[in-house]
């Protein structure tokens, strides 16, 4: 199956319109964008309510900047997010180690950036 230009923009433009996109680079530097509607992370907590399936949880994302020449800074993004699925991974003293599925309520904000 060949893809047409056409179908290529329309999934681009659909990217943008997801609330994370993240490029990546393959080995011969050809860029790659991908987009995320959500994240996965694993936490060890004793409050497992906090994350159970239908519940809406504030998302702070903080991330390097890798501008060329211009040096170095950070980004922080911020949003909403309803929890959509969570399972128990372990048991510690700490307490409960869970994953959880995260799907973004709409576009995250841009709440800082430094340089």
């Amino acid at each position: 199956m060949q893809t047409t230009k056409e179908d290529n923009d329309r999934r681009v433009d659909d990217r943008i319109e997801l609330p994370l996109q993240i490029t990546l680079y393959d080995q011969s530097g050809k860029a790659m964008n991908i987009s995320a509607t959500g994240v996965y992370f694993e936490v060890i907590t004793d409050d497992i309510e906090a994350f159970a399936p239908g519940v809406t949880i504030p998302i702070r994302i903080t991330a390097d900047t890798l501008s060329l020449g211009n040096g170095d800074g950070r980004i922080k993004l911020s949003g909403n997010g309803t929890v959509i699925r969570s399972e128990v991974k372990n048991v510690t003293s700490q307490g409960v180690e869970i994953g959880v599925a995260v799907q973004f309520n709409d576009r995250l904000d841009i709440s800082d950036v430094s340089v």
